[in-house]
């Protein structure tokens, strides 16, 4: 096999994003993630290592399907995305003979650890909530956060979490806009690709803080622009920081709060990758290569995403139909458990706007198609 044809080997909690970014630039990937939906399937070799009931890579399981499809000296390299930020051991055991695009799992562990970023980000005089690595003697208005966890799912206001917990930190509830920036760096700097405005689960889940979905092509001031890419220029300088990242902020009378940095590609970069000629996936593998596009493109649309969750326990057959504007469909013959991702819906508009409002009128379509199911 010659070395333009190995595949990539993309491992992920869900790979089907960064898979159908470098389909789009002809780049060979194999694939193994949480949930094989078909979507993925179609554009790869995909393997399911995850415990299903938990929801987390099994370790053996998950190195096994890598030797398999993707051997040491017969892979162009690995790229990852979430599942693995508090799991570094395990991601420098999948590095093991392969070429890394991406973070190198010891800045994944600093930068993950609420006792290294957050006096990292006082060291640069950037502000964020406060942050305790003690549970307040007075918990209201604070949150309880896992350390190393992503997406949300973890995080629950402090007094409801219970005291035997482990691995927690606890950070002070701020009020503002929900926002996030994906951008690329090459070790030195950083490109903004865009921002975000993102969107909870909602009470009616369990967990009620868990990603839900988001816009892209947000349009904020010069003021707050300025500030968050000096922001990032600083972290990506002083970290070597590689690749597509996403930092999470809060935004309130312009002031910027930042929550967390997530040093690996984010669910939003499909929400500009058909925006750059090849993909971003191929922009991914440059800015760990040291290249940075020289500017942004124009966008073409403003485009939305949202998880729906399940209201109850689903077994999905070949009859559930879902309409061309869902992406991560679970294959024939899955189980979907009460309050697991069923599928992801997505939207586009001539705004940030209206990508939300045409968003919100198919979670509308997609509550009915699923209640007709259900019937």
């Amino acid at each position: 096999m010659s070395p333009e044809t190995l595949p990539y080997l993309i491992t992920a909690a869900s790979g089907r994003a960064l898979t159908a970014s470098a389909a789009r630039g002809g780049h060979a990937v194999v694939v193994i993630d949480y949930f094989a939906d078909t979507d993925t399937r179609a554009t790869a070799t995909v393997r399911r290592a995850a415990v299903a009931h938990s929801l987390q890579f099994d370790e053996a399981l998950l190195l096994r399907e890598a030797d398999d499809l993707a051997p040491s000296g017969r892979c162009a390299g690995l790229v990852y995305g979430s599942g693995f930020e508090d799991r570094t051991t395990l991601l420098a055991r999948l590095c093991a003979g392969r070429r890394l695009y991406g973070n190198a799992p010891r800045t994944v562990a600093a930068l993950k650890d609420p006792a290294c970023f957050f006096p990292l980000l006082d060291e640069l005089g950037i502000a964020h909530p406060e942050v305790r690595l003690e549970r307040p003697a007075r918990q209201e208005g604070w949150l309880a956060k896992r350390v190393g966890a992503c997406g949300g799912g973890h995080v629950l206001p402090a007094h409801r979490c219970p005291e035997d917990t482990a691995d927690l930190y606890f950070q002070r509830f701020e009020r503002g806009r929900s926002l996030s920036v994906l951008f690329l760096a090459n070790g030195r700097r950083a490109h903004v690709i865009g921002f975000n405005e993102q969107w909870y689960a909602g009470q009616l889940q369990p967990a009620p803080f868990a990603y839900g979905g988001a816009v892209g092509g947000l349009r904020l001031s010069a003021e707050v622009r300025s500030a968050i890419t000096a922001a990032l220029n600083d972290l990506v300088s002083t970290t070597g920081l590689v690749g597509i990242n996403g930092l999470d902020f809060l935004l309130r009378d312009n002031r910027v709060s930042v929550l967390e940095i997530n040093p690996r590609p984010t669910s939003t970069m499909e929400l500009y990758d058909a925006d750059y000629p090849g993909g971003l996936f191929a922009w991914h593998l440059a800015a760990c290569d040291g290249e940075l596009p020289s500017s942004p493109p124009k966008p073409l649309v403003a485009r939305a995403h949202a998880i729906v969750f399940a209201a109850r326990g689903i077994h999905v057959d070949a009859t559930l139909g879902l309409p061309d504007w869902c992406s991560d469909r679970p294959a024939p013959d899955t189980y979907i458990a009460a309050g697991a991702p069923l599928c992801t819906i997505h939207a586009a508009g001539r705004s940030a706007e209206h990508a939300a409002h045409n968003l919100r009128r198919r979670r509308r379509q997609m509550a009915d198609i699923l209640n007709a199911e259900a019937a």
